[in-house]
């Protein structure tokens, strides 16, 4: 099989090499025997402080780490539970709070927690951190801040070997069909799933499910059941070797005593077990397969007794580690960093596909796509947005709203639709020109004052935003009446999460340019504002965004106002509804639909077709 032929090639074309130390100091890389393998370890006899140490060699600690994989630092002065938070942080991106536990901890610093809080005289089996999950730590750290009188060592076993270890037809069957954990929490026999999720809310816990696609079910008494299938093997994403990464052995009720296992059968039954583990088709593991696991990971554990102020780093992925019985008392501490999220074969070829397909989408509109300049299209368009308003029911059917387009080269001058005509009336002939002291500079009609103050404020205020749209439209202006934000019901409402403001003062038309300014400072350069008992200003780079924006603000109106009917309404969480409105919120996307919604104007207003310019046609 290739994937064993490409791990043994790993392990036989492994070679020392020589990695530089600073010359000033004591330290020596040295390699300490185990009886079963040899580990990398800095050392020195002197006591030097393992932080100052590390800045001064942090190029050579990242070298060993990177060629060995797991480095023990011994004989240092690691000072206290901070000094050693601190020593993480240099060598790594990210540290991680230690979270969906499987096993009790106790934070001790920022970061750093206790070793798993374990019966003394109890084996923790071998294991990966978090390997019963799709996000784990890349790198973790132990520090021996006491040793135990008696035991108490930190086997680790090379993931690799226990991966070239298994049969082939085991291998096969686990990358196949995956692993599913199963939990069952409210039993008193596990930590509570308020401890494991973070949350006292259902609600929340949900959320968090739905996103790890963690299939759920509540029971009586505030019980819970999960399942998560997830990886057997993975594959290193810098070396690329294969590496055995699971659980399966350690979860399944096998792993526990045979009177321990009869206890936990006849006080729960065996399906609702505090935890248990299954191919992720849901059929059994076979026993053997679980012994023969275990027997693997004995070939190819190796340990070493730990002394005070001990510090080993480990490359998650390709060691895992576990913890021995030990008498008296002992204090190892952890820290992880570098979170990975992991995305099986199948899923990284959809997402492939997925950006190939909207690729391909995006390309044939913007080959499609007008970038002209020339003034007899973006006039067309504008007087086009017009008419968008009217067919939409944004336009109120009278002579209020405007919508300005900044000219061109011409940054202090904008087109806008003169005053008294209704939408349906707007041609790109009768648009005039306003500079941005509200004169006429091209057109034969009147500026609307209020629009001018407006307009001029935010054009002015925002060198990007080149077109504005305003409207007293109905949905909107009933909504404004509220003085609150829209919420993210659906994907259109999402458009808005985070992206817009209220404008709580309303002293009638706006008509003087203190108050306009007022207005746009207000704005905070987001995309839209709601003006409290007055209707809705949306901002764009180009006539197409900032139309469409005022589109998508009166169906978030409607439905948001229809909401309000009902007290059980389910809210998009944050982080879906700023990666939504980061999708479907962009130029691109908005001209698309601006383009369509154009074609329906030239349908229902044939005459206003017959103005389009020979470019468009």
């Amino acid at each position: 099989m290739k994937l064993k032929q490409d791990a043994l090639k790993g392990l036989m074309n492994t070679q020392p090499q020589s990695i530089k130390i600073d010359p000033l100091t004591t330290v020596r890389l040295s390699f300490l025997n185990t009886g079963n393998g040899e580990l990398a370890m800095f050392e020195t006899g002197e006591r030097l402080d393992l932080n100052a140490w590390a800045t001064v060699n942090k190029s050579s600690i990242n070298d060993a780490y990177k060629r060995y994989g797991a480095v023990l630092f011994r004989g240092f002065n690691v000072n206290d539970d901070a000094a050693f938070n601190s020593f993480t942080r240099k060598l790594s991106n990210e540290l991680m709070d230690y979270s969906e536990p499987s096993t009790p901890r106790r934070q001790v610093a920022e970061k750093v927690y206790t070793s798993t809080e374990y019966p003394k005289e109890e084996h923790i089996p071998m294991h990966n951190e978090h390997s019963y999950s799709n996000d784990w730590p890349q790198k973790i750290w132990f520090y021996s801040v006491k040793p135990a009188e008696v035991g108490g060592a930190t086997p680790l076993a090379d993931s690799r070997k226990v991966f070239a270890g298994l049969s082939e037809s085991l291998r096969n069957e686990f990358i196949k069909k995956g692993v599913m954990y199963v939990r069952n929490f409210g039993n008193e026999l596990d930590l509570p799933w308020q401890e494991v999720y973070q949350t006292e809310s259902k609600e929340d816990a949900e959320k968090y499910f739905r996103k790890k696609n963690i299939t759920f079910e509540w029971k009586e008494h505030n019980a819970l059941r999960t399942r998560q299938v997830c990886q057997a093997v993975i594959q290193h994403p810098e070396s690329k070797e294969w590496v055995w990464f699971n659980q399966a052995h350690l979860f399944h009720i096998s792993s526990q005593a045979p009177a321990v296992q009869d206890y936990l059968i006849e006080q729960c039954g065996f399906d609702h077990l505090p935890r248990n583990t299954f191919f992720g088709d849901g059929s059994p593991i076979p026993i053997a397969y679980l012994e023969e696991i275990r027997e693997a990971y004995r070939r190819a554990q190796f340990k070493f007794d730990w002394k005070a102020s001990d510090v080993i780093m480990l490359d998650n992925l390709l060691f895992a580690h576990g913890r021995e019985p030990f008498e008296g008392t002992r204090k190892v501490l952890v820290a992880m960093a570098d979170p990975y999220h992991y995305k099986p074969v199948e899923e990284q070829l959809n997402s492939k596909v997925v950006n190939n397909t909207r690729h391909a989408t995006a390309q044939f509109f913007i080959n499609h796509a007008s970038h002209d300049t020339d003034h007899s299209i973006l006039k067309y368009k504008l007087a086009a947005a017009y008419r968008v308003m009217v067919t939409e029911g944004l336009d109120e059917g009278g002579i209020s709203g405007h919508i300005s387009m900044r000219v061109p080269g011409e940054s202090d001058c904008f087109w806008v639709n003169p005053f008294g005509m209704l939408a349906e009336e707007i041609t790109a002939k009768n648009l005039i020109k306003v500079d941005k002291n509200g004169e006429v500079i091209e057109g034969d009609y009147p500026v609307n004052v209020a629009g001018f103050c407006i307009h001029a404020a935010i054009h002015n205020h925002y060198p990007q935003v080149n077109c504005v749209v305003h409207t007293h439209s109905p949905w909107g202006t009933l909504f404004s009446a509220l003085d609150r934000y829209i919420k993210p019901i659906d994907q259109n409402c999402c458009l808005f999460f985070e992206n817009h403001e209220l404008y709580g003062h309303f002293g009638g038309p706006v008509n003087d340019t203190e108050e306009a300014m007022q207005l746009a400072a207000a704005l905070k350069g987001k995309d839209m504002i709601v003006l409290r008992n007055h209707g809705t200003i949306t901002c764009g780079a180009n006539i197409e965004s900032a139309v469409i924006r005022m589109v998508a603000a009166e169906r978030a109106y409607r439905l948001n106002m229809l909401a309000m009917q009902t007290q059980d309404i389910k809210l998009i969480d944050g982080e879906t509804a700023r990666s939504t409105r980061d999708w479907i919120g962009n130029d691109l996307g908005l001209a698309i639909e601006f383009n369509a919604l154009l074609r329906k104007v030239e349908r229902v207003y044939t005459d206003f077709s017959l103005l389009k310019p020979e470019q468009l046609k």
